[in-house]
C-alpha cells in the first residue's frame, strides 16, 4: 500500500468545506487568521479580515444575532469548553448566510487568549436551520 503524502497544512485548512478562524477574546472579536473558505462563503476578500483591516469577525453578524455571538463568547471564555452557537452573518452583497459556529477557547496561564472557531453554512442543509440561539447544555 502506497503511504499517504505529506500534506500542507495551509492548504488543506484553506480547502475545508468551512470558515476556520482565530479571533482575540476582545470587543472586536480581532481576526488574526481565516482561511479561503472565510472569503468564499461571504464574498468579501480574507485578507481584509487579518488583523481587523477593513473588516471584523463582529461586523459581519447580523446586527440583530450580536447577543447571541456575545453570550457564545462568554460562555466559551468562562467554562474553557467547546459551545455551539447558530446565527447569521451578512455576506457582501447584504444578503443573510445562517450559520452554524462551533468555538472553543485559546487558554493560556488560566485565561481565554482567543476563540479557534469552525463555521458551517446552513444553507447547505436548510433542515438545520432556524432562530438564532447559543446552544446551552
Amino acid at each position: 500500500m502506497a503511504e499517504a503524502p505529506e500534506i500542507d497544512v495551509r492548504k488543506f485548512v484553506d480547502a475545508l468545506p468551512a470558515i476556520t478562524i482565530f479571533v482575540s477574546n476582545d470587543e472586536h472579536y480581532t481576526v488574526k487568521f481565516a482561511n479561503a473558505e472565510a472569503g468564499k462563503m461571504l464574498g468579501y476578500t480574507t485578507e481584509d479580515f487579518i488583523n481587523n483591516r477593513r473588516y471584523s469577525a463582529y461586523s459581519v453578524v447580523h446586527p440583530d444575532d450580536l447577543d447571541v455571538v456575545d453570550r457564545q463568547a462568554e460562555l466559551v471564555a468562562t467554562t474553557g469548553g467547546a459551545r455551539i452557537a447558530r446565527y447569521r452573518l451578512v455576506a457582501v452583497d447584504g444578503g443573510f448566510v445562517p450559520v452554524l459556529d462551533v468555538s472553543r477557547p485559546w487558554i493560556d496561564h488560566g485565561s481565554a487568549l482567543g476563540f479557534i472557531t469552525v463555521i458551517l453554512d446552513l444553507r447547505l442543509a436548510p433542515e438545520l436551520t432556524g432562530p438564532s440561539k447559543v446552544f446551552e447544555q
